[in-house]
């Protein structure tokens, strides 16, 4: 009795994946409704938060590091201008990176993920009170990786 039920499960078990091979085999892919949106995700080291922006201090591609500005008026989004910054809250400062999207091959979003609690190790402040330079600009310049 116990092997009957055994085989019988096994050819239940085997119809239907065979069946669900089949139903996926016929599906067509329709390259119009492929989205052109691509993205990169960096590690993040270091982020100094400064009068009117962020210095984040980034690894390349495993051998050196380097530096990008992001304005903090990004986080700030109109029906017009839409948000160009967002950030989303990491538990450990080894897991933050940036993530920056691209639509077309022209820059969309930087989104910063990082532990929200300023007393972490992962967050600092940037050496002088003036305001840093290229927190006028609209896009992000491409990042050398």
């Amino acid at each position: 009795m116990k092997k009957l039920m055994l085989i019988l499960s096994l050819l239940t078990i085997f119809n239907l994946s065979l069946f669900a091979a089949n139903n996926n085999a016929n599906a067509e892919k329709d390259e119009s409704k492929w989205t052109t949106l691509s993205y990169t995700n960096i590690p993040i080291l270091k982020v100094l938060e400064g009068k009117n922006g962020y210095v984040i201090i980034y690894q390349k591609n495993k051998v050196g590091t380097g530096t990008v500005v992001i304005p903090k008026d990004w986080a700030k989004g109109s029906q017009e201008n839409p948000r160009k910054l967002t950030f989303r809250k990491v538990r450990r400062s080894m897991d933050c990176y940036m993530t920056i999207q691209k639509k077309d091959g022209e820059f969309k979003k930087v989104v910063l993920n990082l532990p929200m609690n300023k007393q972490n190790t992962i967050w600092g402040v940037v050496k002088g009170k003036g305001e840093l330079d290229g927190c006028d600009k609209d896009v992000l310049e491409e990042i050398e990786l």
